[in-house]
């Protein structure tokens, strides 16, 4: 049978009943095959605000949008990174968010079809082309099968929210698969683990403001979270896991607080926790003079969590601002600032207050 596992909060219902083990990959507005001419695909390194890391060894190509939109960004080589320029995407908006999937160029630049089935990995990217400064880093985790080997089966049951699949963390995961609104039965392309364990994964749901291009997160408990072991392609579906979004946004419980980290210093800050690096809402691990990049911090309980060992290094190798010990409470947004003079640096932090979403918050996603 199915497996219904995520809720938050009260109120939450399944939207509508998984179709059966027999069906294949589907999306809630069909697939249908675009063809892919390998000369039109270009590896060549080019100018823009999109930096796409492909951490796998197979070449892939990128696609904005849904597949048969046929909005070819270009591809990229394997363990390399390729920039692209959102802007020549025809019709895009100045600002906003979209879906970026990668397909194998290998399997496919003989066969020459590519469909919603053939991708293997999906990530979200949110923009703005009114800021020349504005940078968008991506990476496509290496755990992906791109020789579409072994999977695991997984259904989005939420009309409003992109949902995230972090692996090993709810805040600072790396991010195994992306699916968008009510996305069914999709199959996320995992190798399994060289030693034979389980993968944890956990959900997370999605909203970025049309107008401010805010990200929120909101991951589920770590009840929510599941170990996976990829299975071959083709296997029964009867472990598919299936996650549904929140009904009501406005009274959704937080696991994460939002850190607002205002560099106003002439040198570059590298945010950590305890040694471990934490990556922006931008995808970046640092941030750079005189930018406002925003991190989250995982928090799971209700009344808050202490962190004691938090710093920023500044790089290159000009010291260390270490944060004295601070309660973050979940859903809050917090501004970090951190200032020099005469060499000497210093930090201020403060609450700013509870982050909240609109009863009818809906995610919208260009070339879906």
């Amino acid at each position: 049978m199915v497996r219904k596992i995520f809720k938050i909060g009260a109120g939450f219902a399944l939207a509508m009943m998984i179709a059966s083990c027999g069906s294949t990959n589907q999306t809630a507005k069909g697939s249908e095959p675009v063809e892919l001419k390998s000369k039109e695909v270009n590896f060549e390194n080019k100018s823009g605000s999109l930096i796409v890391n492909n951490e796998t060894s197979s070449e892939l190509v990128i696609f904005a949008g849904r597949v048969e939109k046929n909005a070819l960004l270009g591809g990229i080589r394997k363990n390399a990174a390729s920039t692209f320029d959102l802007s020549k995407i025809s019709g895009i908006p100045s600002k906003g968010s979209l879906l970026i999937r990668a397909a194998n160029y290998e399997n496919y630049k003989g066969k020459a079809r590519i469909t919603e089935e053939d991708v293997v990995w999906t990530g979200l990217v949110v923009y703005d082309l009114t800021d020349s400064n504005d940078r968008i880093c991506v990476s496509i985790y290496n755990g992906v099968d791109a020789q579409q080997q072994t999977c695991i089966y997984v259904s989005n049951m939420s009309p409003n929210f992109v949902l995230e699949l972090r692996k090993g963390n709810l805040a600072q995961g790396e991010i195994i698969g992306t699916l968008p609104p009510l996305q069914r039965h999709k199959r996320i392309f995992l190798a399994q683990d060289p030693d034979g364990h389980a993968i944890d994964i956990y959900p997370t749901f999605i909203y970025v403001d049309p107008r401010t291009g805010d990200k929120t997160s909101l991951p589920g408990d770590g009840a929510d979270g599941e170990s996976v072991i990829p299975k071959p392609v083709g296997t029964s579906r009867i472990n598919e896991f299936v996650w549904n979004g929140p009904n009501d946004p406005s009274k959704v419980g937080y696991k994460v607080a939002f850190v607002n980290l205002h560099n106003d210093t002439r040198k570059t800050l590298e945010f950590k926790s305890g040694g471990e690096e934490l990556r922006n809402d931008k995808g970046f691990l640092a941030t750079e003079a005189g930018r406002i990049d925003t991190y989250e911090l995982e928090v799971r309980n209700s009344d808050g969590n202490l962190y004691s060992n938090l710093y920023c290094n500044i790089a290159p190798a000009a010291g260390t601002v270490n944060i004295t010990k601070y309660t973050f409470k979940p859903g809050y947004v917090y501004d970090l600032t951190i200032t020099s003079m005469n060499g000497t640096y210093e930090y201020d932090i403060r609450e700013v207050g509870k982050k909240s979403l609109v009863e009818d918050a809906r995610i919208s996603l260009f070339g879906e």
